[in-house]
């Protein structure tokens, strides 16, 4: 999947950087407050529902993602244009199953994707069947003309039109991953698709090089932790050895 956002990804988009603004933290805290007083939920409490939910250790290369994951979904969930999208549950799942994949155990991998997004008083399991679905329909489709048959698309765009649709970085990974389902992954099917989306082109691509970006961390990250723990077993070896001999040695002069 990296190898193919790579080659639909505008050029400009990748080169491109975003500066945040200087006053970022105060807008955030005073996003949060609105919030709080909309909705009566905080950051702090969506994250303590993930931890009452998921109340273990997550390994520090993925804990920091699933953080920065959960307070992005939490701003999400609490817009006044909040809505439940498919497309955008495609996106997650894609997400969250490239970025865990090497997770140590299968099974806590589905605790915590059914906590973080019971953090967000959403349904897991119907994200994922809905995610499934998508991509079922993306791979029996004939290319981007079939995928643009999706009445989806035909929904983003109307409510597009109407300035109502909370466009996130999900949706964009969910397009891009139906393409790839439909082995139609050149810059021109992207253009058709976000297109027939009523979608921004600068937008998606720009989305979409973050993302690639992001999976290139988590990968380094992932490569130096299996070579700190490669390291750890070998002195861990190493020091029984030396023991094993020790107490060998000390035998043979008794």
């Amino acid at each position: 999947m990296r190898a193919q956002l790579a080659r639909v990804t505008a050029p400009k988009a990748l080169g491109a950087s975003r500066k945040a603004p200087t006053s970022a933290r105060a807008r955030c805290a005073a996003i949060t407050r609105a919030q709080s007083g909309i909705y009566g939920v905080t950051v702090a409490d969506t994250k303590r529902k993930f931890l009452e939910a998921y109340p273990y250790p997550i390994p520090s290369v993925w804990a920091t993602v699933v953080q920065e994951l959960l307070v992005q979904g939490h701003f999400q969930k609490y817009n006044k244009k909040s809505e439940y999208n498919e497309l955008a549950s495609l996106g997650f799942v894609s997400v969250y199953d490239q970025l865990f994949e090497g997770f140590p155990s299968e099974e806590e991998k589905g605790k915590i994707f059914n906590a973080f997004l019971g953090a967000l008083d959403e349904d897991a399991v119907r994200t994922r069947a809905d995610a499934e679905t998508l991509g079922a329909f993306a791979t029996s489709a004939n290319g981007v003309e079939g995928l643009k048959e999706n009445a989806i698309f035909a929904k983003l765009a109307a409510k597009s039109a109407e300035g109502t649709l909370l466009y996130t970085k999900y949706i964009a990974i969910g397009m891009f991953r139906m393409l790839e389902l439909a082995k139609a992954t050149d810059p021109a099917a992207l253009e058709a698709l976000v297109t027939a989306g009523g979608l921004s082109m600068s937008k998606v691509s720009g989305d979409l090089s973050m993302y690639k970006g992001l999976l290139s961390k988590l990968a380094a990250a992932k490569e130096l932790q299996e070579e700190f723990l490669e390291r750890e077993k070998r002195k861990t070896a190493e020091r029984l050895a030396k023991k094993a001999e020790a107490e060998q040695k000390a035998e043979a002069e008794a």
